[in-house]
């Protein structure tokens, strides 16, 4: 199943509840509940909005906050990040979501390998702690990155999937875009990403889309998904050619139009039956 939604609660509601049901009446079908800020929700009213999400149909997905870092030189920053990760895999499985995005840290003038090092020791003991509070139901999501000086491509992460369990990628599409300065171009620079996701054998796809602004270093900001940077009608026929669940969320400035439009771009990418729009 394909599923699109925004990243954040929209605008025109007052509590993710509300989102919930605005979302789901956009005809939408998943939300990202952003605890980017820190986590700010009680297991009271994650529950309330798991129901309200699993009443209509709207798969959900957390955020871990932005200033997570597992591989810090300052070692109370790592605990922090811990922490920090702990809090957000509890309130994902009150809420009933399925996998916690996190952008799991930067390279701090290690070298790469040193840095993997350091992340898949924190992964391991965020993991096993998470487990032991009951939520071995919520994967762990490392995000691909957009900036040079961050953690996180698909080799680095294989490093660290393959030594500890309930881990995957989290595709962002963009962010693979701006790191690799333009790199997806066509078709089968989309194939190739799904390609390298698909070795790791992952049970479902959770990934994120944007327009984005790069330069040498990466990703500068996100812009919409009309600016085809990248283009977001080669991905969509790929799209449907795949039989696992795919869950995309829209981080665009204006992430609810966009993952409308994203999904009205694959409805139309569909091949059409034999002999439709033939006259009688």
């Amino acid at each position: 199943m394909l599923r699109f939604g925004p990243a954040g609660v929209p605008e025109a509601a007052r509590n993710a509840e509300e989102g919930v049901r605005l979302v789901s009446e956009m005809g939408l079908q998943a939300m990202e509940v952003e605890f980017v800020r820190g986590v700010r929700m009680g297991a009271g009213e994650a529950r309330r909005v798991g129901r309200a999400a699993a009443e209509l149909g709207v798969r959900l997905s957390a955020h871990a906050p932005y200033f997570v870092n597992l591989n810090s030189k300052d070692a109370g920053i790592i605990e922090r990040s811990r922490q920090h990760l702990l809090r957000t895999m509890g309130a994902a499985r009150d809420l009933g979501a399925p996998i916690v995005v996190v952008h799991a840290g930067f390279y701090s003038g290690m070298a790469p390998d040193e840095a993997t090092e350091v992340i898949a020791r924190g992964v391991s003991e965020v993991r096993e702690a998470a487990d032991g509070e009951g939520c071995s139901g919520v994967v762990l999501g490392l995000e691909t990155m957009g900036k040079k000086g961050s953690w996180g491509t698909f080799g680095e992460m294989r490093q660290v999937c393959s030594r500890v369990g309930n881990v995957q990628p989290v595709v962002d599409f963009s962010h693979i875009h701006a790191r690799g300065r333009g790199s997806l171009r066509t078709r089968e620079d989309f194939a190739s990403v799904l390609a390298a996701f698909e070795a790791f054998d992952a049970p479902f796809l959770h990934g994120h889309f944007t327009g984005v602004e790069w330069g040498p270093s990466g990703e500068r900001r996100h812009l919409e998904v009309s600016s085809a940077s990248p283009d977001f009608s080669l991905l969509a026929p790929l799209l449907l050619e795949k039989e696992y669940d795919i869950t995309l969320i829209c981080e665009s400035p204006a992430p609810d139009r966009d993952a409308l439009l994203m999904q009205d771009t694959v409805e139309k990418s569909r091949p059409k039956a034999r002999g439709a729009g033939r006259k009688a």
